[in-house]
């Protein structure tokens, strides 16, 4: 594996900062970029006036994880970290890389930078970097296909045979090691870190395991007792929501505190947890005919006391989207829709110039500025709305969008280019 590699100046990229590079990025934009960076991937973080990307690597579809080879790419695609400058775009380090089925996961940015190493069949190395690309440690186990989690000095991560990590976050040492075990005294398996709080919450197949975070021993767990698959976990004040084909279930201490049974048409598997607020769960379910409902559960008694009228989204291609933020439930499919959490009445809705929404994003209350959510549509245009449903901001890149992230900035990955354009 390459190891990292300080990138002097720009070098291969073709960077301009603070002015545009062959004018506006397309004829429906209307912002035009600050910078490009000539390889495209997936943005992971914004932070201290860095932009952290995963690169995709030479051999990487963009569209159906089969392979391809690029005969003019510049600089190569071989799936490195790369650091980027926010108000330059200019490289400032780049680690490692990737090729044909291996690739590092979602990179975990705190005062440093977190992430795994997979092959085909599992991920065995686990990565720990100083802020300017230095290796700080590196662990043969503890790799995870699921991004690490830092809490308090401390490494979490857990791998799909259900064993848990706890490492040190600036040596590397192992603090402790668990096998999260099955109902039947098996392995767990599909284990994933949904929370680390007062314990260390783990999903698997059987339901939920809370770990205590000094030595992860056991504090409680739960196993759901049906075969159907869990779709969707999240953990707020101690208590686990776990999601099924077939019901939603909240348990605490070990104990099903309520759950709520579904009909065979009611939830389907795109269903995912919204998010919490005002004492209600919200939970996009896929019902009969592709149609999507947002149900609305008391938290304490589980009852389903509101439910939204069906969504459908007008390409087979994608799903109706949705999201919570500051007491709004935000839905997304040919039209962006805005529901009160407390009322479940809608406050407002619009259409979308660009075409059917392919994805919806809140914006955190530190960026937020006068946006409150940013839409993506027709594949490569963005627009931001306020909470009462102003348009403030339109942008569109060349080639289809993998993912995006907002801040002073809003930094656009594609499966070519990383963008920052103007906001």
């Amino acid at each position: 594996m390459q190891r990292r590699s300080v990138l002097q100046t720009m070098g291969r990229t073709s960077v301009v900062a603070g002015v545009t590079v062959c004018g506006c990025l397309s004829s429906a934009t209307d912002t035009e970029y600050r910078w490009k960076y000539e390889v495209g991937g997936n943005i992971d973080a914004v932070s201290q006036n860095t932009v952290f990307v995963r690169e995709r690597s030479e051999t990487e579809s963009p569209d159906d994880g089969g392979f391809f080879s690029l005969s003019n790419s510049s600089p190569s695609a071989n799936g490195q970290v790369v650091a980027l400058d926010a108000e330059t775009g200019d490289p400032q380090w780049t680690y490692g890389e990737t090729g044909e089925m291996a690739g590092y996961t979602e990179l975990t940015v705190t005062d440093d930078v977190y992430f795994s190493y997979c092959g085909d069949d599992n991920c065995h190395r686990l990565f720990a970097l100083e802020r300017d690309g230095d290796t700080r440690w590196e662990n043969e186990t503890g790799g995870s296909w699921n991004r690490p989690v830092v809490a308090d000095g401390v490494v979490y991560s857990a791998n799909d045979t259900g064993t848990v990590w706890a490492f040190d976050a600036d040596t590397g040492d192992e603090r402790w090691t668990r096998r999260v075990r099955g109902p039947d005294g098996g392995g767990g398996s599909s284990g994933s870190i949904i929370a680390v709080a007062d314990a260390v919450y783990v999903a698997i197949d059987a339901g939920v395991v809370a770990l205590e975070r000094g030595d992860g021993s056991t504090r409680w767990r739960y196993d759901i007792d049906t075969e159907r698959p869990i779709l969707d976990t999240e953990v707020a004040d101690g208590v686990a929501y776990i999601v099924t084909t077939d019901r939603v279930v909240a348990a605490a201490d070990g104990d099903r505190l309520w759950h709520r049974q579904f009909e065979a048409v009611d939830i389907g598997i795109e269903t995912t947890i919204t998010g919490l607020a005002t004492d209600r769960l919200f939970v996009f379910a896929e019902t009969e005919g592709a149609a999507f409902r947002l149900f609305a559960f008391d938290t304490a008694t589980g009852e389903r006391d509101r439910v939204s009228e069906p969504l459908e989204h007008p390409s087979q291609e994608h799903d109706p989207q949705a999201t919570l933020r500051d007491g709004t439930v935000y839905l997304g499919s040919n039209q962006l829709h805005a529901l009160d959490a407390v009322t479940g009445n809608e406050r407002w809705e619009v259409t979308i110039d660009a075409g059917p929404i392919q994805s919806v994003t809140t914006i955190s209350a530190e960026t937020a500025e006068d946006d409150a959510v940013f839409v993506h549509a027709d594949g490569s245009r963005l627009v931001g709305f306020t909470s009462d449903g102003e348009r403030t901001w339109t942008g569109a890149v060349d080639g289809r969008i993998r993912n995006y992230l907002v801040d002073e900035s809003v930094f656009v990955s594609t499966d070519e280019a990383v963008y920052s354009l103007r906001r």
